[in-house]
């Protein structure tokens, strides 16, 4: 065997060897590869899973600022409830009975309603009924000068009554000791008023909580 011959046998060897080495290489390089596909599979895997993540906890805060708010507005709803609310409400109901000749007198009845309108009980109730011009009409109903009377009656609350009727001012409270609780109404009933010319009625209503009183949301006007 010549050395030519020997010196191909070894390039043939080298070259077998090479490339066996090279495929060797070329699979590391393959499965490096789909090792780094596979990372970047489970990276996008992880950052879809962080996006869902994200959006997760965005609805969260918004959930637990609506629950924050709603803990708020309770707080404060409790606390109007929890804050005395001294109120009342009075008005007319009356019926107007005009007379068959003019130069008769005209008659209303009717009833003076008091209504508790807050949330706290009111006490000791006066009303004052007003009569403008004083001497175009006449007042009567179930009130008296003395302090006896039937059940649910009423007389009057000031000492000198006779001026004050003069004046045109009614003021009457119950003869019994009275308590309008939340959402109770008191009346004076049945009053009548004979009308004799053109004449406004107004009326107020005070209590020990509302001293400085509350006015009729309704008033009575007789032309004649």
């Amino acid at each position: 065997m010549n050395s030519q011959h020997i010196q191909l046998q070894q390039k043939i060897i080298h070259y077998r060897s090479e490339v066996a080495k090279y495929k060797q290489l070329l699979q590391l390089v393959e499965t490096e590869l789909k090792r780094e596909q596979l990372r970047n599979q489970y990276v996008q895997k992880k950052l879809e899973q962080l996006d869902e993540y994200e959006q997760t906890i965005e609805q969260l805060k918004q959930q637990l600022l609506f629950y924050e708010v709603a803990l708020e507005e309770e707080k404060r709803r409790k606390k109007e409830i929890k804050q005395d609310v001294v109120r009342a409400y009075a008005y007319f109901t009356y019926a107007v009975m005009m007379p068959e000749q003019k130069e008769e007198d005209a008659t209303i009845i009717g009833d003076f309603v008091i209504e508790n309108s807050g949330n706290t009980p009111l006490n000791d109730p006066i009303i004052c009924l007003r009569l403008r011009p004083p001497d175009h009409a006449q007042l009567s109903g179930k009130f008296s000068f003395r302090q006896m009377q039937e059940e649910g009656g009423w007389t009057f609350a000031v000492e000198h009554w006779r001026e004050k009727m003069k004046e045109g001012e009614y003021w009457l409270k119950p003869i019994d000791e009275t308590t309008l609780l939340p959402n109770e109404q008191l009346r004076f009933p049945s009053f009548e008023l004979r009308i004799i010319q053109t004449v406004v009625v107004e009326a107020f209503v005070y209590f020990r909580q509302l001293k400085q009183g509350v006015s009729s949301s309704n008033y009575i006007v007789v032309n004649k």
